[in-house]
């Protein structure tokens, strides 16, 4: 078979599910049942960004864009520096995406668009803007960071807030007493992954180790919150049951997680696992 006659590589993500906005297909509201090829035409990696309800964000070399409900569209020259070979951290909603976060700490909001015209992206990090490295938001507007660390750091800060124009209001002004994190946990360790579900977060730290905290309904924290020993589920909390392995990568949505090690074995829990932990 001829190459493409623009001669890009063609990298493919595999996608299934509710396709009632055109999340998934754009040519069809029908919903995917069985995986189908998502083709990102490109000279670099293709991701995907943000998984929503409404709308899927892809990024696929220096472009941004989404499918769905929501209209997006944008290039890495307008949300940091790079030719888009790594991934950017990707926030949002029930319906849209809210930011990204790039590689760098570069963080940028979407600024929705006059009538018709797509969604863009605006950077807001300046001079004085606290260098985040993570950023995830729950379900219910609870939002959580982790702050960059020296090469040499072994201490990791994770900064809480309430909602999400608080921590706007705290990146844009952190002098402002009025807008601290209403919450600061520290842990040993480096951060490597930082992601909410519904209503909780996971912290995946690059040794391996993974802190759950939050709503602790359905067994989605996947470790014990009450009893000896036990760490209270508003603060970071190892899962126990992972104790001895070594996690590469996490996922999670809804009420349920999952935690792939490094000997590729796959553990879920929440709450479409009965006896916790699987």
């Amino acid at each position: 078979m001829s190459a493409p006659q623009d001669s890009l590589e063609r990298s493919t993500t595999l996608c299934a599910g509710l396709n009632a906005r055109s999340q998934l297909q754009k040519d069809t509201t029908d919903d995917v049942r069985r995986f189908t090829p998502v083709e990102l035409l490109s000279d670099c990696p293709g991701y995907i960004l943000f998984p929503g309800w409404s709308n899927t964000v892809f990024q696929s070399g220096p472009r941004v864009w989404s499918q769905g409900f929501q209209k997006l569209e944008a290039t890495i020259s307008q949300v940091g520096e790079g030719n888009g070979s790594q991934p950017y951290s990707a926030f949002g909603n029930h319906d849209a995406l809210l930011g990204l976060l790039s590689p760098s700490g570069d963080l940028s909001i979407v600024v929705p668009a006059h009538e018709s015209a797509p969604s863009t992206l605006q950077a807001i990090t300046t001079d004085a803007s606290p260098a985040i490295s993570h950023i995830a938001l729950t379900g219910t507007d609870r939002i959580a960071v982790t702050f960059r660390q020296a090469p040499n750091g072994r201490l990791c800060h994770v900064a809480e807030f309430t909602n999400l124009e608080k921590f706007l209001a705290w990146y844009r002004d952190p002098s402002d007493a009025e807008s601290y994190p209403d919450k600061h946990h520290m842990l040993a360790g480096r951060p490597k992954q930082l992601l909410a579900n519904m209503s909780s977060f996971l912290l995946l730290m690059e040794g391996g180790e993974v802190y759950s905290w939050g709503d602790a309904r359905y067994q989605s924290l996947g470790r014990s919150v009450v009893g000896e020993g036990a760490t209270a589920a508003d603060m970071p909390g190892v899962v126990e049951a992972l104790g001895g392995l070594r996690i590469a990568k996490l996922a999670t949505c809804g009420w349920l997680s999952a935690a792939l090690s490094e000997d590729s074995a796959l553990y879920l829990w929440g709450a479409a696992t009965r006896d916790g932990l699987s």
